[in-house]
């Protein structure tokens, strides 16, 4: 996720400039991201968008905890881009630092990903600006991807026609890992990494770690950076040195 000031250069900027987002995560791709029974069908959806916008898409994608939504929605930019479209990712949970009117004018683009729809449900000048970019998308036939903690039908919106607009998509849930998805996503990523990671430091790392995806990815930064430094291959002992426990 972007800072403030990376949000404030993208507000500044025209959209062409923007059509892979300043605050896109190079390493956020359908390819890394790890397929379960929970999260198989939205992968499978985003994955089939169209290589045109002419018939145009609207999913709502949901889930608590931390499924890794985020990774979804930016995904789907970089899909889009490598088959030559615009894609434009947001997350409005940095509406503290924009003004409503940042989302003005991108039915023009092909893909549009808004994160974290929930942040700005029951204020009045986002909805406002959701409820009419949603129907320009509509009109422009261009694909609408949006995510939330919370289903459409929860979200407290107070405008009821944003409401049932955000209820008339494909709304799908993604559930967060499971203990043992998540030692599997975390031994998968290393291995992208070409980092050997055994069940037993990967069990390590989440006896010990935040067990949030988010937060583990992060451990493997770390001891990405320090396998590399130190040139040993990754142990417990390692880990241990590294992290500090």
């Amino acid at each position: 996720m972007s800072d403030s000031k990376d949000v404030s250069r993208q507000a500044s900027e025209p959209y062409d400039q923007l059509a892979l987002g300043l605050s896109l995560d190079d390493s956020a791709v359908f390819e890394n991201f790890f397929t379960c029974e929970g999260n198989a069908l939205a992968l499978a959806k985003l994955r089939d968008l169209g290589a045109s916008s002419e018939e145009g898409d609207f999913i709502f994608l949901w889930g608590e905890g931390s499924p890794g939504l985020t990774h979804l929605l930016q995904s789907a930019c970089h899909h889009g881009a490598r088959s030559g479209l615009s894609a434009f990712y947001l997350s409005l949970k940095e509406r503290d630092h924009l003004a409503p009117d940042i989302i003005e004018g991108l039915e023009s683009l092909d893909i549009i990903c808004l994160d974290d729809v929930d942040a700005v449900a029951g204020l009045a000048d986002w909805e406002a600006s959701l409820f009419t970019l949603f129907n320009r998308i509509k009109d422009a036939r261009r694909t609408l991807i949006l995510s939330s903690r919370l289903t459409p039908a929860n979200l407290p919106i107070a405008l009821p026609d944003l409401k049932s607009r955000l209820q008339s998509g494909l709304t799908l849930q993604v559930h967060e890992l499971d203990d043992k998805q998540k030692r599997d996503a975390l031994i998968m990523r290393a291995g992208l990494r070409g980092i050997d990671m055994s069940t037993g430091v990967a069990d390590y790392v989440l006896s010990r770690a935040e067990r949030g995806l988010p937060a583990l990815l992060n451990v493997l930064d770390r001891l990405d950076e320090s396998t590399i430094k130190q040139k040993r291959l990754l142990t417990i002992p390692l880990v241990k040195a590294t992290l500090g426990w």
